[in-house]
């Protein structure tokens, strides 16, 4: 276990450097700029604020200085919020996004656990083939599709839930919580039910799970002491990439449903070229994605020993 951590974090170094540096060529090869409106600026304003903000630096010199600043810790100032820091922009928006991830993937785990579960211990039976249609039709449909969806019908439509912001705090008001949470998750949990309703199958239809049976044990007993864990390492292996689904899949939800997380603030960086903001935002979201495959790799060792050499 040691030594996969010791090698995750040797390469999270140069893989988070890779990232930066096409992130950077990218957003300052792209055409327009912080700076370009309907109305343009004089030249002598513009060299000014190019000037105030380092713009005028060669490329080289300001890759350089965003990474001693991240170094610090300080992202530097935004370029379209004026009256906040990078750094304070993220530590504002930031338990937001992480609080809409861990409750969808909570929530994808529970839903997708347990519909693979019933699935898997009555196979080829109605239960079995309903829920693994439900879970494909979940898995297709995308959280920018079911997102609006649910805005339409339960919020404007029926008017039980609101349709945007989060109330007077961040768990103040838990109805704002119910739609963002549902449309992120249900495409997890579509795909962890198909995965786990696999595992826990396959795991069922061992010999020494008939070795059990046969001795009277109770399918609870089994599935706790000898199957489940078995069965949890496809949905162990899902969980990483599922967690950089979520985070990108966050982007688009808390733009439709108006939370003020990362992704607000990395759809508006992008479309504003405010550069100290969208390359913090981009470092954050590979370095938690980075931290995720870890946590499931960890996970993985764990439940299957044999991966560990």
């Amino acid at each position: 276990m040691r030594a996969l951590v010791l090698r995750r974090l040797l390469t999270a170094i140069p893989t988070l450097l890779l990232v930066l540096l096409a992130s950077f060529a990218l957003m300052r090869f792209a055409p327009g700029g912080p700076f370009d409106g309907e109305r343009p600026l004089a030249p002598e304003t513009r060299a000014a604020l190019e000037a105030a903000y380092g713009l005028n630096l060669p490329m080289g010199e300001q890759f350089a200085l965003f990474l001693q600043r991240t170094l610090t810790g300080d992202f530097g100032p935004s370029l379209v919020y004026r009256d906040f820091t990078v750094t304070q922009l993220i530590a504002d928006s930031l338990p937001v996004s992480l609080t809409l991830g861990g409750l969808a993937i909570l929530l994808a785990l529970v839903l997708g656990l347990a519909a693979g579960m019933v699935a898997a211990l009555r196979p080829g039976g109605w239960a079995d083939e309903t829920l693994m249609l439900v879970a494909t039709i979940v898995t297709a449909l995308p959280s920018f599709v079911t997102g609006p969806l649910l805005a339409l019908i339960f919020g404007l439509w029926l008017g039980l839930l609101p349709v945007g912001g989060l109330g007077d705090g961040l768990l103040s008001a838990p109805q704002y919580w119910i739609m963002p949470v549902i449309a992120l998750a249900l495409p997890v949990a579509g795909a962890i039910a198909k995965l786990a309703r696999a595992g826990l199958a396959a795991a069922l239809a061992q010999e020494h799970i008939r070795t059990a049976r046969a001795r009277g044990l109770g399918t609870g007993a089994i599935i706790a002491r000898h199957a489940l864990r078995p069965a949890l390492v496809p949905v162990v292996s899902y969980l990483g990439p599922a967690a950089a689904g979520l985070l990108t899949g966050a982007v688009v939800i808390e733009t439709v449903f108006a939370l003020p997380g990362l992704g607000r603030y990395f759809v508006q960086g992008a479309l504003n070229r405010d550069y100290p903001l969208i390359m913090a935002v981009i470092l954050l979201y590979a370095a938690l994605i980075i931290a995720f495959n870890l946590i499931a790799d960890l996970l993985y060792g764990w439940l299957d020993p044999r991966s560990r050499a």
